[in-house]
């Protein structure tokens, strides 16, 4: 794993990395080809091997032997950084180097390019873009690179690394050398980064709100066009969902397993644009069914993280509007500590212990008690009411759900 920190240590850092790939004990490498690495970085500050580059520049004979720093060296000085800056160019060349960069990663992203190296290819591009970022730094003070030269901390490098290392890659090359800052140093949701080319499943750092903390997501970038965020999931009953309501204002759980993403989190991924919802539901008999409505949205806190759920399709039913006593569109949210619903005999999230958007009191309960299989007396658990099957006809007990998910995005991805 490699690490990067502040900018003051990018040029140590650029040594390591491109060291670490272009020399090998044995045998020096062939200098890649440019523009690859020639036309993006002037000369990286290593220490160059004897003999230097044999051949001319741009060519096959082209070779160079780049030795990192010993452990014993002094760090970078002052005179060691203004020799960096003498070998970069001004900062008009900014613009061209990151169009470099980018053709980079289309080559590397081609039908039949290598992969047997992957990790390695990617180490070598993550030095070039360190090494625009320093020129950045050092020229043309971009606030907004700076910023994402900041977002390198952390990343690491290595088969395991490649997928958030490559979207930090695309994200970095998408953006103008002199954007307007911006307080928010991650994609906003899983459809930012679906468009940034991302089409693998698994957990990104998001950050839905750019006043608040980033979080992990589950990103579901296969199903119905992709670009899902994900922000409930239940499968095994390991995460009590009876939560009080700062819980889930600020999340529970763990994206890897069950888990609620945040009212906060959800209020900020569907506040702006036109906005799905998708339920998915399997039973204990391997049914498979889901809900979509076209239209949703999760008011402020201040408004108690009402819910807006319309324009259903799908083939589980729709139960968000069940009829005009159960109906949780346009309900508030209310959890064990925090009553909001219409039952006006008591507190509906205390009675079937979970926090969710109660009538008086549901037709729909996501958030229920985990039972495995079927379960008497209060319908406390998972609970869909317009599933096809919710009672035993024989025993009278109650089905509950094998496994959850819902998940958001914006309409027109």
């Amino acid at each position: 794993m490699i690490l990067l920190g502040s900018i003051g240590v990018v040029p140590l850092l650029l040594s390591l990395c491109v060291g670490a790939v272009l020399s090998p004990p044995d045998a020096p490498p062939v200098c890649p080809h440019p523009p690859c690495r020639d036309s993006l970085v002037a000369a990286p500050p290593a220490r160059i091997g004897s003999g230097g580059c044999e051949g001319s520049p741009g060519t096959a004979g082209c070779r160079v032997v780049v030795a990192p720093l010993a452990a014993s060296d002094p760090p970078l000085r002052e005179e060691h950084r203004q020799e960096v800056r003498q070998v970069q160019p001004e900062a008009g060349d900014v613009s061209e180097r990151l169009f470099q960069l980018q053709r980079c990663m289309h080559s590397f992203q081609e039908p039949g390019a290598p992969r047997d190296q992957g990790g390695n290819t990617l180490v070598a591009i993550l030095a070039l873009m360190a090494a625009v970022l320093t020129e950045c730094d050092l020229h043309c003070h971009s606030q907004a690179l700076r910023a994402m030269a900041r977002r390198l901390e952390g990343a690491a490098v290595g088969r395991e690394g490649e997928k958030d290392l490559l979207l930090l890659l695309r994200s970095i090359t998408q953006h103008p050398p002199t954007v307007a800052p911006s307080a928010r140093l991650h994609p906003q949701d899983c459809a930012e980064i679906y468009h940034l080319g991302i089409r693998e499943n698994g957990i990104y750092t998001i950050q839905p709100d750019p006043h608040r903390p980033a979080v992990e997501a589950e990103c579901d970038m296969e199903t119905a066009g992709g670009g899902w965020t994900m922000f409930q999931r239940r499968r095994d009953g390991s995460v009590d969902f009876n939560r009080t309501w700062q819980e889930y204002r600020e999340g529970f759980g763990s994206p890897q397993g069950e888990h609620w993403l945040g009212n906060a989190a959800l209020h900020a991924l569907t506040n702006t644009g036109q906005h799905l919802l998708r339920i998915q539901l399997e039973d204990w008999h391997k049914q498979k069914r889901q809900a979509t409505y076209n239209t949703f949205r999760v008011a402020t806190e201040t408004q108690k993280y009402r819910l807006t759920a319309r324009e259903y399709s799908g083939d589980a039913g729709n139960a968000l509007s069940y009829s005009k006593r159960y109906n949780h569109d346009g309900r508030a949210f209310s959890t064990n500590d925090r009553d909001h619903d219409r039952y006006t005999s008591g507190n509906c999230a205390q009675y079937y212990g979970a926090g969710w958007w109660f009538d008086a009191c549901l037709a729909a309960n996501l958030n229920g008690r985990y039972y495995r299989g079927r379960y008497s007396g209060l319908t406390n658990g998972i609970y869909w009411g317009t599933w096809y099957i919710l009672t035993d006809s024989h025993s009278g007990e109650r089905y509950s759900f094998k496994s959850v998910e819902m998940k958001t995005r914006p309409r027109n991805i």
